[in-house]
Protein backbone atom coordinates (compact mmCIF):
# COMPACT_ATOMS: atom_id res chain seq x y z
CA UNK A 1 0.00 0.00 0.00
CA UNK A 2 2.80 2.38 0.87
CA UNK A 3 4.77 2.02 -2.25
CA UNK A 4 1.14 2.84 -3.90
CA UNK A 5 0.41 5.90 -2.38
CA UNK A 6 3.86 6.70 -2.89
CA UNK A 7 4.06 5.89 -6.81
CA UNK A 8 0.77 8.17 -6.62
CA UNK A 9 2.41 10.73 -5.45
CA UNK A 10 5.15 11.24 -8.00
CA UNK A 11 2.80 10.97 -10.21
CA UNK A 12 1.23 13.66 -9.06
CA UNK A 13 3.98 15.70 -8.47
CA UNK A 14 5.35 14.97 -11.26
CA UNK A 15 1.92 16.25 -13.19
CA UNK A 16 1.84 19.30 -10.91
CA UNK A 17 5.37 20.21 -12.44
CA UNK A 18 4.34 19.61 -16.05
CA UNK A 19 1.06 20.44 -15.90
CA UNK A 20 0.98 23.52 -18.23
CA UNK A 21 2.98 21.52 -21.07
CA UNK A 22 0.79 18.60 -20.23
CA UNK A 23 -2.29 20.74 -20.49
CA UNK A 24 -0.65 22.31 -23.97
CA UNK A 25 -0.11 18.87 -25.10
CA UNK A 26 -3.59 17.67 -24.31
CA UNK A 27 -5.09 20.31 -26.30
CA UNK A 28 -2.60 20.07 -29.45
CA UNK A 29 -3.63 16.35 -29.77
CA UNK A 30 -7.75 17.13 -29.23
CA UNK A 31 -6.98 20.15 -32.53
CA UNK A 32 -4.73 18.36 -34.45
CA UNK A 33 -7.64 15.09 -34.16
CA UNK A 34 -10.65 17.35 -34.59
CA UNK A 35 -8.27 19.24 -38.00
CA UNK A 36 -8.53 15.25 -39.23
CA UNK A 37 -11.79 14.93 -38.31
CA UNK A 38 -13.30 18.16 -40.29
CA UNK A 39 -10.93 17.56 -42.87
CA UNK A 40 -13.08 14.13 -43.40
CA UNK A 41 -16.12 15.82 -42.86
CA UNK A 42 -15.34 18.43 -45.86
CA UNK A 43 -16.26 20.97 -42.98
CA UNK A 44 -12.73 22.98 -44.09
CA UNK A 45 -13.67 26.32 -42.38
CA UNK A 46 -13.73 24.45 -39.38
CA UNK A 47 -10.70 22.18 -40.11
CA UNK A 48 -8.69 25.54 -40.87
CA UNK A 49 -9.97 26.76 -37.29
CA UNK A 50 -8.37 23.62 -35.77
CA UNK A 51 -5.51 24.15 -37.89
CA UNK A 52 -4.74 27.57 -36.69
CA UNK A 53 -5.46 26.19 -32.84
CA UNK A 54 -2.55 23.52 -33.78
CA UNK A 55 -0.59 25.92 -34.66
CA UNK A 56 -0.94 28.26 -31.90
CA UNK A 57 -0.36 25.11 -29.24
CA UNK A 58 2.77 24.26 -31.29
CA UNK A 59 4.39 27.51 -31.30
CA UNK A 60 4.14 27.24 -27.64
CA UNK A 61 5.10 23.97 -27.46
CA UNK A 62 8.05 23.73 -29.52
CA UNK A 63 9.04 27.50 -30.91
CA UNK A 64 8.90 29.70 -28.09
CA UNK A 65 8.81 26.66 -25.41
CA UNK A 66 6.53 28.46 -23.03
CA UNK A 67 4.83 26.75 -20.37
CA UNK A 68 4.30 29.57 -18.12
CA UNK A 69 0.96 31.18 -16.89
CA UNK A 70 1.02 33.78 -20.04
CA UNK A 71 0.54 31.17 -21.86
CA UNK A 72 -2.50 28.98 -19.81
CA UNK A 73 -4.11 32.91 -20.22
CA UNK A 74 -3.46 32.53 -24.36
CA UNK A 75 -4.59 29.22 -23.92
CA UNK A 76 -8.00 30.13 -22.38
CA UNK A 77 -8.34 32.77 -24.44
CA UNK A 78 -7.55 30.36 -26.99
CA UNK A 79 -10.60 28.07 -26.01
CA UNK A 80 -13.06 30.29 -25.68
CA UNK A 81 -12.49 31.53 -29.11
CA UNK A 82 -12.35 28.15 -30.59
CA UNK A 83 -15.29 26.86 -28.72
CA UNK A 84 -17.03 30.09 -29.74
CA UNK A 85 -16.88 30.06 -33.43
CA UNK A 86 -17.22 25.88 -33.82
CA UNK A 87 -20.74 26.40 -31.85
CA UNK A 88 -21.91 29.20 -34.13
CA UNK A 89 -20.99 27.22 -36.64
CA UNK A 90 -22.52 23.42 -36.67
CA UNK A 91 -25.29 25.17 -33.80
CA UNK A 92 -26.23 23.95 -30.54
CA UNK A 93 -25.77 20.42 -29.80
CA UNK A 94 -22.54 19.10 -30.49
CA UNK A 95 -21.05 20.80 -27.21
CA UNK A 96 -18.56 22.86 -27.80
CA UNK A 97 -20.38 25.10 -25.30
CA UNK A 98 -19.30 23.34 -22.72
CA UNK A 99 -15.38 23.76 -23.20
CA UNK A 100 -16.65 28.17 -22.30
CA UNK A 101 -18.59 26.97 -19.13
CA UNK A 102 -15.84 24.20 -17.74
CA UNK A 103 -13.13 26.70 -18.88
CA UNK A 104 -14.81 29.04 -16.58
CA UNK A 105 -13.57 26.98 -13.18
CA UNK A 106 -10.30 25.42 -14.77
CA UNK A 107 -8.97 29.03 -15.13
CA UNK A 108 -8.56 28.73 -11.49
CA UNK A 109 -6.32 26.25 -11.53
CA UNK A 110 -4.72 27.09 -14.68
CA UNK A 111 -3.49 30.73 -13.33
CA UNK A 112 -3.20 30.33 -9.76
CA UNK A 113 -1.12 33.78 -9.08
CA UNK A 114 -2.87 35.86 -11.19
CA UNK A 115 -5.11 36.45 -8.22
CA UNK A 116 -8.81 38.85 -8.82
CA UNK A 117 -7.69 38.70 -12.84
CA UNK A 118 -9.21 35.30 -12.88
CA UNK A 119 -12.66 36.73 -12.71
CA UNK A 120 -12.62 38.93 -15.03
CA UNK A 121 -11.28 36.63 -17.43
CA UNK A 122 -14.50 34.44 -16.12
CA UNK A 123 -16.39 37.36 -16.88
CA UNK A 124 -15.43 37.57 -20.18
CA UNK A 125 -16.14 34.03 -20.39
CA UNK A 126 -19.84 34.05 -19.74
CA UNK A 127 -20.36 36.86 -21.32
CA UNK A 128 -18.82 35.20 -24.55
CA UNK A 129 -21.30 32.50 -23.77
CA UNK A 130 -24.08 34.83 -23.43
CA UNK A 131 -23.33 36.22 -26.64
CA UNK A 132 -22.94 33.18 -28.15
CA UNK A 133 -26.58 32.09 -27.21
CA UNK A 134 -28.14 35.24 -28.67
CA UNK A 135 -26.64 35.07 -31.93
CA UNK A 136 -27.69 31.42 -31.86
CA UNK A 137 -30.89 31.99 -30.56
CA UNK A 138 -32.42 35.58 -30.99
CA UNK A 139 -30.51 36.42 -33.94
CA UNK A 140 -30.73 33.06 -35.37
CA UNK A 141 -27.54 33.00 -37.37
CA UNK A 142 -26.85 29.60 -38.82
CA UNK A 143 -24.50 27.84 -41.47
CA UNK A 144 -26.86 25.30 -43.56
CA UNK A 145 -24.21 23.70 -44.97
CA UNK A 146 -22.02 22.97 -42.01
CA UNK A 147 -24.69 21.82 -40.00
CA UNK A 148 -25.87 19.01 -42.97
CA UNK A 149 -22.81 17.73 -43.42
CA UNK A 150 -22.02 17.18 -39.30
CA UNK A 151 -25.58 16.31 -38.24
CA UNK A 152 -25.33 12.81 -38.16
CA UNK A 153 -22.31 12.85 -35.66
CA UNK A 154 -24.45 15.14 -33.36
CA UNK A 155 -24.16 12.85 -30.59
CA UNK A 156 -20.82 11.43 -30.81
CA UNK A 157 -19.29 15.59 -30.80
CA UNK A 158 -21.48 16.21 -27.92
CA UNK A 159 -20.27 12.83 -26.18
CA UNK A 160 -16.72 13.56 -26.57
CA UNK A 161 -17.06 17.30 -25.98
CA UNK A 162 -18.37 16.62 -22.66
CA UNK A 163 -15.96 13.86 -21.61
CA UNK A 164 -13.40 16.25 -22.25
CA UNK A 165 -14.89 18.60 -20.63
CA UNK A 166 -15.36 16.86 -17.38
CA UNK A 167 -12.05 15.66 -17.43
CA UNK A 168 -10.63 19.31 -17.51
CA UNK A 169 -13.08 19.96 -14.87
CA UNK A 170 -12.41 16.99 -12.72
CA UNK A 171 -8.75 16.78 -12.81
CA UNK A 172 -8.54 20.34 -12.20
CA UNK A 173 -10.36 20.76 -9.34
CA UNK A 174 -8.92 17.49 -8.00
CA UNK A 175 -5.18 18.89 -8.20
CA UNK A 176 -5.93 22.38 -7.05
CA UNK A 177 -7.29 20.56 -4.03
CA UNK A 178 -4.28 18.54 -3.40
CA UNK A 179 -2.03 21.78 -3.92
CA UNK A 180 -4.45 23.45 -1.32
CA UNK A 181 -3.65 20.72 0.87
CA UNK A 182 -0.17 20.63 0.38
CA UNK A 183 0.07 24.33 0.93
CA UNK A 184 -1.66 23.78 4.45
CA UNK A 185 0.49 21.05 5.67
CA UNK A 186 3.55 23.35 4.54
CA UNK A 187 1.82 26.32 6.48
CA UNK A 188 1.04 23.63 9.44
CA UNK A 189 4.31 22.51 9.00
CA UNK A 190 6.07 26.38 8.99
CA UNK A 191 3.41 27.02 12.21
CA UNK A 192 5.31 24.17 14.40
CA UNK A 193 8.81 23.74 12.95
CA UNK A 194 11.84 25.80 13.18
CA UNK A 195 12.54 26.88 10.07
CA UNK A 196 16.69 26.62 10.14
CA UNK A 197 16.64 23.24 12.24
CA UNK A 198 13.72 21.54 11.56
CA UNK A 199 12.68 21.02 14.96
CA UNK A 200 9.86 21.70 16.74
CA UNK A 201 9.48 25.42 18.07
CA UNK A 202 9.04 27.13 21.20
CA UNK A 203 4.94 27.92 20.07
CA UNK A 204 4.51 24.35 19.33
CA UNK A 205 5.81 22.75 22.66
CA UNK A 206 3.94 25.03 24.85
CA UNK A 207 0.69 24.23 23.10
CA UNK A 208 1.51 20.81 23.38
CA UNK A 209 2.15 20.19 26.92
CA UNK A 210 -0.46 22.97 27.83
CA UNK A 211 -3.05 20.33 26.02
CA UNK A 212 -2.42 18.21 29.48
CA UNK A 213 -4.37 19.14 32.34
CA UNK A 214 -2.27 19.43 35.32
CA UNK A 215 -3.66 17.16 37.50
CA UNK A 216 -3.20 14.74 34.58
CA UNK A 217 0.38 14.90 33.97
CA UNK A 218 2.69 12.20 34.44
CA UNK A 219 6.43 12.76 35.89
CA UNK A 220 8.49 13.96 33.08
CA UNK A 221 11.79 15.73 32.45
CA UNK A 222 12.79 18.95 30.76
CA UNK A 223 16.62 19.36 29.79
CA UNK A 224 17.71 22.66 28.81
CA UNK A 225 20.70 22.72 26.41
CA UNK A 226 23.04 25.76 25.12
CA UNK A 227 25.98 25.69 22.65
CA UNK A 228 29.28 26.63 24.42
CA UNK A 229 30.82 29.98 23.08
CA UNK A 230 28.41 29.67 20.33
CA UNK A 231 28.92 33.92 20.42
CA UNK A 232 32.59 33.69 19.38
CA UNK A 233 31.75 30.30 16.66
CA UNK A 234 29.54 33.66 14.93
CA UNK A 235 32.20 36.40 15.76
CA UNK A 236 35.06 33.73 14.49
CA UNK A 237 33.61 31.67 11.75
CA UNK A 238 30.58 33.71 10.62
CA UNK A 239 26.97 33.67 10.45
CA UNK A 240 26.68 30.97 8.02
CA UNK A 241 29.35 28.88 9.84
CA UNK A 242 26.86 29.24 12.79
CA UNK A 243 23.88 28.04 11.18
CA UNK A 244 25.90 24.97 10.08
CA UNK A 245 26.76 24.49 13.93
CA UNK A 246 23.20 24.92 15.01
CA UNK A 247 22.09 22.24 12.37
CA UNK A 248 24.55 19.81 13.24
CA UNK A 249 23.33 20.15 16.97
CA UNK A 250 19.77 19.74 16.21
CA UNK A 251 20.30 16.46 14.06
CA UNK A 252 22.10 15.45 17.28
CA UNK A 253 19.00 16.60 19.94
CA UNK A 254 16.44 14.69 17.14
CA UNK A 255 18.43 11.66 17.12
CA UNK A 256 18.74 11.78 21.01
CA UNK A 257 14.45 12.56 21.53
CA UNK A 258 13.86 9.76 19.24
CA UNK A 259 9.87 9.04 18.40
CA UNK A 260 9.03 9.32 21.96
CA UNK A 261 10.37 12.45 22.87
CA UNK A 262 10.27 16.25 21.61
CA UNK A 263 13.42 18.08 20.56
CA UNK A 264 12.65 21.72 20.41
CA UNK A 265 14.89 24.98 19.75
CA UNK A 266 13.68 26.90 22.55
CA UNK A 267 15.66 30.44 20.73
CA UNK A 268 18.88 31.33 19.61
CA UNK A 269 21.19 28.80 20.64
CA UNK A 270 18.88 27.33 23.46
CA UNK A 271 17.07 24.11 23.16
CA UNK A 272 14.59 22.21 25.58
CA UNK A 273 14.46 17.74 25.29
CA UNK A 274 10.98 17.22 26.54
CA UNK A 275 10.77 13.54 27.72
CA UNK A 276 7.33 11.99 29.40
CA UNK A 277 6.64 9.61 31.43
CA UNK A 278 10.33 8.62 32.96
CA UNK A 279 12.80 10.24 35.39
CA UNK A 280 16.08 11.82 35.54
CA UNK A 281 17.95 8.92 35.90
CA UNK A 282 17.29 7.30 32.86
CA UNK A 283 17.42 10.95 30.99
CA UNK A 284 20.93 11.62 32.07
CA UNK A 285 22.85 8.50 30.81
CA UNK A 286 21.14 9.85 27.41
CA UNK A 287 22.13 13.54 27.63
CA UNK A 288 25.24 12.49 28.92
CA UNK A 289 25.47 10.38 25.15
CA UNK A 290 24.27 13.18 23.37
CA UNK A 291 27.08 15.75 24.81
CA UNK A 292 29.77 13.36 24.35
CA UNK A 293 28.91 12.81 20.67
CA UNK A 294 28.60 16.59 19.74
CA UNK A 295 32.09 17.09 21.87
CA UNK A 296 33.38 14.05 19.28
CA UNK A 297 31.66 16.14 16.14
CA UNK A 298 33.25 18.37 14.14
CA UNK A 299 31.57 20.84 11.33
CA UNK A 300 33.57 21.86 8.54
CA UNK A 301 33.00 25.29 6.89
CA UNK A 302 35.09 26.93 4.34
CA UNK A 303 37.88 25.16 4.84
CA UNK A 304 38.13 25.64 8.56
CA UNK A 305 37.09 22.37 11.34
CA UNK A 306 34.71 23.89 14.21
CA UNK A 307 34.57 21.93 17.19
CA UNK A 308 31.83 22.83 19.72
CA UNK A 309 30.42 21.56 23.34
CA UNK A 310 27.21 22.22 24.57
CA UNK A 311 26.05 22.36 28.56
CA UNK A 312 22.44 21.23 29.58
CA UNK A 313 20.74 21.23 32.91
CA UNK A 314 17.71 18.51 33.78
CA UNK A 315 15.12 19.33 35.65
CA UNK A 316 11.62 16.96 36.65
CA UNK A 317 8.52 18.17 36.40
CA UNK A 318 5.70 16.14 38.67
CA UNK A 319 1.94 15.27 38.09
CA UNK A 320 1.00 19.32 39.56
CA UNK A 321 4.17 20.93 38.03
CA UNK A 322 3.91 24.14 36.40
CA UNK A 323 6.10 23.49 33.10
CA UNK A 324 7.23 26.80 33.52
CA UNK A 325 8.80 26.51 37.14
CA UNK A 326 10.61 23.14 35.81
CA UNK A 327 12.22 25.23 32.86
CA UNK A 328 13.59 27.53 34.72
CA UNK A 329 14.71 25.20 36.84
CA UNK A 330 16.35 23.20 34.07
CA UNK A 331 17.86 26.50 33.25
CA UNK A 332 19.12 27.50 36.55
CA UNK A 333 21.40 23.90 36.62
CA UNK A 334 22.33 24.54 33.11
CA UNK A 335 23.78 28.12 34.11
CA UNK A 336 25.64 26.24 36.89
CA UNK A 337 26.90 24.00 34.40
CA UNK A 338 28.28 26.84 32.45
CA UNK A 339 29.60 28.44 35.89
CA UNK A 340 31.55 25.18 36.42
CA UNK A 341 33.23 24.90 33.40
CA UNK A 342 30.97 24.05 30.68
CA UNK A 343 30.58 20.81 28.55
CA UNK A 344 28.67 19.18 30.59
CA UNK A 345 25.02 17.95 32.45
CA UNK A 346 24.04 18.80 35.35
CA UNK A 347 21.24 17.04 36.89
Amino acid sequence: MEMFMGFLKKVFDSFTRFRNKIFLAVCLVIHLIYLGVFEFLGIYPLAFLNLLSSVFYFYFLFIKKDTSERSMAATYFEILIFSFLSELALGTGYGFFLYMIGLSSAVFYLVPSYGSVRFIYQLVGIGAAFLLKCLLMIAKISFPDIQEAALPYQTIFYMVNLGITATIVLASTFFYSKEMEEAWETLRYNMNHDALTGLYNRRFFERQIEKVPLSEREQYVISMVDIDFFKVVNDTYGHEAGDEVLVMVASCLKDAAGQENLAVRWGGEEFILYFPRTTPNKVYPVMDELRRRIEGTTVKTAGKEIRITITGGIATGMADSNYEKVIRSADEKLYLGKKGGRNQIVM
